[in-house]
């Protein structure tokens, strides 16, 4: 009997535990194509060169990010297939992008990623909702105030 009792608890855990940890990881925002703020971004592969101090380990790979109009980055989430990294909780302003003096915002992402140059990666970006009406930008009053914009695939690319 006590077996019995032993398998029905380990059978529902192990049942309640995806489904846990489905709705605690769901994300309700909705995901675009449609790219109103012009945002632009690539993985960049950067290694480290020399470190003044020991024990030094800066970070191989940026997110280089800006946008063809004022808009703020609340996250990101950049997957090659196999692994994830994502970031939330943020509030950067993208730089806005001038053909002249191009700017961008370099942030770091952890250590130890398995990317290497040439990998194909996929990156999305959560920006306030917005729409476009009359050449005007507008921020969408939508009950939900921000929303995925998918920017496909990207190639990680070296920098020296």
């Amino acid at each position: 009997m006590k077996t019995l009792y032993l398998a029905i608890l380990v059978i529902s855990c192990i049942v309640t535990a995806p489904v846990l940890w489905y709705f605690t990881s769901y994300d309700p925002t909705p995901v675009t194509k449609e790219n109103n703020f012009g945002v632009s971004a690539l993985v960049i592969h950067q290694p480290p060169g020399g470190c003044p101090m020991e024990k030094c380990s800066p970070p191989d790979h940026f997110l280089k990010i800006n946008s063809k109009s004022k808009t703020t980055l609340v996250c990101y989430n950049i997957c090659d297939g196999n692994s994830c990294v994502k970031k939330d909780g943020i509030a950067i302003s993208l730089p806005v992008l001038d053909v002249l003096h191009p700017d961008y915002q370099k942030l770091s992402l952890p250590d130890n990623l398995p990317w290497k140059d040439g990998d194909s990666v996929n990156i999305q970006v959560k920006v306030p909702r917005s729409i476009i009406y009359d050449n005007t930008l507008y921020f969408d009053p939508y009950p939900t105030p921000n929303v995925w914009v998918d920017l496909g695939k990207s190639e990680i690319v070296r920098s020296s």
